[in-house]
């Protein structure tokens, strides 16, 4: 009977599998792909809007272990941050609303939930692909919502539809449960007529030991990273060591996707790391400085899926930066502490109340 309940609820959500063609998909024993049009939006010629939030309720019975994520959209997306929540909270009708009027919080949708994927900066099209073997948990009766930035630069309207796939393996297949962890550099002040980099350190082995008494466990298997159109570059570090500054990612330019999954994924404690150094690269050519924001502001982000149990968030707060001076090839260098929050990941967690 709970085998019939699962097959009978993901057959409403229109769901394919990798499996018995015969008959709707089991996550619990297959491999299956759940597919959703999650919105349909139109933005206005020339509009920026941050405060769009989607929900898409998945009525999911069983946990899903999902090892990818594939999003399309026709256009008018800057960039957006998905997650998952019980789908008691915020339960809204699926499709558009604001985030501010419901008092969304990107963090706390992940430390209740939990961080699912994002979408690169202006991508139509992106897939998130973990390595093999390694997904992260989506509790039974949960919620997806995405934090969405839309962009229209053109003068005229843009509907655009949004699509979601959820690629999901069997738990009997999954080798690496994934945590999530973000890295922000806040403080931007990106000189004038020149090229600059904001460098941050964060370190979590301590905090690692002090939440969960024993030395450090980290593999790193997944990272993407988000800047504007003033960005040139980003680059992951292993920090502290015998490997410190192996450069573990580098993204130049402007580009569709961002992601890049370490695969082989990265164990930093065999590395003997301490944590993570990130830094992001710009080039200004205006007359005027840019800091953080939307609009013709800059961001400077990367989003991490670890095999460990530890979550955390690193942020170079507004004014604790330090203008360092300019290298030798002349980009100016600021480095900041990273303000570390971090916590215990649990792999258990309940989603909505069971029907």
């Amino acid at each position: 009977m709970h085998r019939l309940t699962v097959a009978l609820v993901l057959a409403a959500l229109a769901t394919a599998c990798g499996g018995d063609d015969d008959g709707p998909c089991d996550p619990s024993t297959e491999a299956c792909t759940l597919e959703r049009a999650v919105s349909t939006i139109t933005v206005g010629g020339g509009v920026e809007e941050e405060d769009e939030c989607q929900s898409w309720t998945l009525n999911n019975p069983t946990e899903l272990w999902v090892n990818g994520i594939t999003e399309t959209n026709d256009g008018a997306y800057h960039h957006a941050n998905w997650f998952f929540v019980p789908d008691d909270m915020f339960a809204l009708p699926d499709g558009t609303w604001s985030c501010s009027e419901h008092n969304f919080s990107e963090l706390n949708a992940a430390i209740i939930g939990g961080y699912l994927f994002a979408l690169s900066t202006q991508s139509a099209a992106e897939t998130q692909t973990l390595p093999h073997g390694s997904a992260i948990r989506i509790p039974p009766y949960s919620r997806i919502i995405g934090s969405s930035h839309l962009l229209n630069a053109s003068p005229d309207p843009v509907t655009t539809t949004l699509r979601l796939a959820i690629h999901t393996i069997p738990p009997a297949d999954v080798e690496a449960k994934m945590a999530p962890a973000r890295i922000q550099y806040h403080d931007l002040a990106l000189d004038p007529m020149a090229r600059s980099s904001f460098t941050t350190e964060c370190l979590f082995d301590e905090a690692y030991q002090t939440q969960l008494g024993r030395p450090l466990q980290y593999q790193l298997h997944y990272v993407l990273s988000h800047y504007h159109v003033l960005g040139s570059y980003t680059q992951l570090e292993i920090a502290g060591g015998p490997r410190d500054g192996e450069v573990i990612m580098r993204h130049d330019g402007y580009g569709e996707n961002f992601g890049f999954a370490v695969d082989p994924p990265l164990d930093l404690a065999a590395a003997g790391a301490r944590g993570l150094r990130f830094t992001c690269g710009f080039q200004n050519p205006r007359m005027a400085a840019v800091g953080w924001g939307i609009g013709d502001q800059e961001m400077c982000v990367v989003a991490l899926q670890a095999k460990t149990d530890l979550g955390w968030d690193g942020d170079v707060r507004r004014n604790t930066g330090t203008r360092v001076g300019p290298d030798a090839n002349g980009e100016v260098d600021y480095r900041g502490p990273c303000d570390l929050l971090a916590f215990p990941w649990d792999f258990e967690k309940h989603g909505g109340p069971p029907r």
